[in-house]
């Protein structure tokens, strides 16, 4: 079963969140054989999220599932004030995700010079830190994109693997799902989040994974997503995470 789990039906202010204007997401899931797409928009756009659109989308399109989810940005010790501005919302899952360390934009290419900085391998360190402390807080469901750190190209000196594992471990103890992403092949680094003996590591310890393309726009729904799903399989997942309120249902992959 193919799903997309990581679409942005806004993208990033453009496009309105009206029926039309999703549709032509959902159209294009259906015209690559997906079954199950997930819209999680950025937080920061919760205002503008119509619930009633779903709705009408359902109605329109019956042979595809349509699922809600956010895109939530974590910032260490605002843990309560994110869930309370999430209380109530009809979610079906929440992606956490790290974007930002300190006030740096580090995913952004306006800021990529940010990467001086650092000495690789401890900023690796504190991202993984970061991840593992999102996990940690037990608010989401997904972790997105999750060695996302190496968009542009810059790659630890020191083996990953060995930095991911406490993250992992996380991870694991949180009941979180990873996402094989693969946002990251049309990125500077032209690898899927996870790379692949990360996903590995995932599944010996006993990590479920979903698939997404985190489309911004409607012809990136389902990008790469058979590539995924093959490298998946290669390293032994035979299931794929899906979500109703808030509630992992797991599908042969």
């Amino acid at each position: 079963m193919l799903v997309d789990y990581h679409i942005h039906g806004m993208g990033h202010r453009d496009f309105p969140h009206s029926v039309e204007s999703l549709a032509r997401f959902v159209e294009a899931a259906l015209g690559k054989g997906i079954a199950e797409v997930g819209f999680a928009d950025h937080d920061y756009y919760l205002r503008d999220i119509r619930f009633s659109n779903f709705e009408e989308l359902r109605t329109r399109f019956p042979g595809i599932g349509i699922k809600v989810g956010l895109e939530v940005e974590f910032f260490p010790g605002q843990e309560t004030e994110t869930n309370d501005r999430l209380a109530g919302c009809r979610f079906d899952y929440l992606i956490g995700s790290v974007h930002y360390i300190g006030e740096w934009l580090f995913d952004h290419p306006d800021y990529i010079e940010g990467f001086s900085a650092w000495d690789i391998d401890q900023l690796y360190r504190v991202y993984f830190g970061l991840v593992a402390r999102m996990a940690r807080t037990r608010l989401f469901d997904m972790v997105g994109h999750l060695d996302l750190i190496k968009i542009f190209g810059h790659r630890a000196k020191s083996p990953v693997l060995k930095m991911v594992q406490p993250t992992l471990e996380e991870i694991r103890d949180s009941g979180m799902v990873i996402e094989v992403n693969t946002a990251g092949l049309h990125r500077p680094v032209q690898e899927q989040y996870p790379a692949k003996d990360l996903l590995k590591a995932a599944f010996q310890m006993g990590i479920p994974i979903t698939l997404s393309s985190d489309a911004h726009a409607p012809e990136q729904v389902g990008r790469d997503l058979l590539l995924a799903r093959e490298m998946a399989r290669e390293v032994g997942y035979r299931e794929a995470a899906t979500f109703s309120g808030r509630e992992r249902i797991m599908v042969p992959l």
